[in-house]
């Protein structure tokens, strides 16, 4: 039997509560009349409860008094000190927005205010975005996100499908943040840049692995040429302008696939971790010495 990790032991703790708030939500988004300020009260709720950030921890939720332009929904402090802001929006809020009034300007203008804050979370309830901003030029770096819902655009609270949205939600968890986990997602940001990977994309050996993908795919053998000159041009064109006919449908299809994707390669990730631990613990057998039988006395007769 597997050793259970830390991992482990955080998503079993957090399972019921998750799923509680998973059916709160689920009932909230069925509410044509559920607001801005129910989906704070609930994400504040979430926070404490699934995401670790309680008062028996060290930390306390302040939440704005009365609504104004320069005051953060929820503002997370470890004692007295703020650590993260969170502005919350309505349940389907299209947190990609890029108007000036867009969720992640409120959340720069905040931690500007405040000031000596780095992190920033962004929620309309299923999604959540945890942003860096220590680095101005960069306008907040998106480091890590997940979403409630599943692949069918449902929120799932069937127990393997909460299992799943716990170890998602854990790089949001207080655990990660006292790890020092989000200085390490935000250096992984940094390395998964727009410039940094297309760069790696259009390398000459991830060029020779998607020939060889699509190889399998349509049993055609590409020239590594071409395929490299309509990879940037892919790139520089962007999905919405590369594909005729492109909408919400082949978006939802190709975000379904990159899910799929996703999991399937978790799923990869910790069959492996359980087989290299299982191995740790197994209990290394006696070496069993081979040595040469004494004669017997018939042997020894026979010489």
């Amino acid at each position: 039997m597997a050793r259970e990790t830390k991992q482990d032991r955080t998503v079993r703790a957090i399972l019921d509560q998750t799923t509680e708030h998973l059916h709160e939500l689920k009932t909230m988004e069925a509410n044509t009349s559920t607001k801005e300020l129910d989906v704070e009260r609930w994400a504040q709720s979430f926070l404490r409860n699934c995401l670790g950030y309680t008062s028996s921890a060290g930390y306390s939720i302040r939440a704005q008094e009365s609504k104004g332009k320069m005051r953060p929904d929820l503002v997370i402090l470890q004692g007295d000190k703020p650590i993260f802001v969170v502005e919350v929006k309505k349940l389907g809020f299209d947190l990609n927005k890029s108007d000036f009034r867009s969720g992640k300007v409120q959340l720069s203008e905040y931690l500007n205010l405040i000031g000596n804050v780095q992190w920033g979370m962004l929620t309309n309830g299923v999604e959540w975005k945890l942003f860096d901003f220590s680095q101005p030029q960069y306008g907040g770096i998106e480091i890590s996100n997940f979403d409630l819902k599943s692949d069918g655009d449902v929120i799932d609270v069937s127990k393997k499908a909460v299992e799943e949205q716990c170890y998602e939600l854990l790089d949001l968890h207080e655990t990660s943040f006292t790890t020092k986990g989000w200085p390490e997602l935000s250096r992984e940001a940094m390395a998964f840049s727009p410039e940094s990977l297309s760069k790696a994309i259009l390398s000459a050996d991830v060029v020779r692995y998607i020939a060889k993908f699509v190889k399998g795919e349509f049993e055609f053998k590409a020239n590594h040429e071409i395929l490299t000159d309509r990879l940037y041009w892919l790139l520089e064109q962007g999905l919405n302008d590369a594909i005729s006919g492109w909408n919400e449908a082949k978006a939802a299809e190709i975000q379904k696939y990159v899910k799929a994707q996703k999991r399937a390669s978790r799923k990869t990730k910790k069959a492996k971790r359980e087989v290299v631990t299982a191995n740790i613990n197994e209990p290394v057998a006696a070496t069993e010495v081979s040595s040469t039988p004494e004669p017997t006395s018939d042997s020894k007769a026979a010489s």
